[in-house]
């Protein structure tokens, strides 16, 4: 039996069919607002619960790490505290999940105290934040036998995605200042995007 084809697909190969399960997820959204009141019986047959096949390359190479990650951490006590300073850049202690979630945590907190008249531009942040939450963890912590150019097209993505929150955090500061004070937040995105580009250095 042949080898998958896409056990060698460069990396542009990889972000295309990253794109192009980014657009399936976007349109189905896109989709969903129509059709949130009908049964489960004439819901379209695309979504049901077995549309991630495993000759789907990406999700059959996709990690459950941040599914793992929470697993690992449910008995721990909430805390949106950031980690020592001497951990920051400390690739050895740092880890990119723990230090994402804490700071996603820190912006939920914030969002209710600060942004409740604005909850949809809140809100669309925190989903930034989720969805970059799960491409780093895809990244940093690999499923068993990931093609090293799937993982080096990842760290790229969740760089991009990273950008993209960034972007949203400066919007909302120019959008809805003095009360959106955003500085902290932008900083310390900083700090994780120099971990993720040495993570990135070292698998090239």
């Amino acid at each position: 039996m042949m080898p998958p084809p896409y056990l060698h697909w460069d990396e542009y190969q990889w972000d295309d069919e990253i794109r192009r399960h980014e657009s399936i997820v976007a349109h189905f959204f896109q989709d969903l607002v129509y059709c949130l009141d009908l049964p489960m019986d004439d819901l379209p047959e695309s979504w049901g619960a077995e549309t991630e096949i495993p000759s789907d390359p990406v999700a059959a190479r996709r990690t459950d790490a941040l599914r793992r990650w929470m697993s690992d951490h449910e008995d721990e006590e909430d805390s949106a505290n950031d980690p020592p300073d001497s951990d920051l850049r400390n690739p050895v202690s740092f880890s990119c999940v723990e230090y994402l979630d804490q700071l996603a945590a820190r912006w939920n907190s914030f969002a209710i105290l600060n942004l409740s008249g604005n909850m949809n531009t809140a809100l669309a942040i925190n989903c930034t934040f989720a969805k970059l939450l799960a491409r780093v963890a895809d990244f940093t912590d690999p499923a068993k036998n990931v093609p090293r150019t799937l993982q080096i097209t990842l760290g790229k993505r969740a760089i991009f995605d990273l950008e993209e929150l960034v972007d949203r955090l400066k919007e909302c500061q120019a959008q809805l200042a003095p009360e959106c004070q955003t500085e902290y937040f932008i900083s310390r995105l900083a700090i994780l995007r120099d971990q993720l580009i040495e993570c990135l250095s070292r698998l090239r």
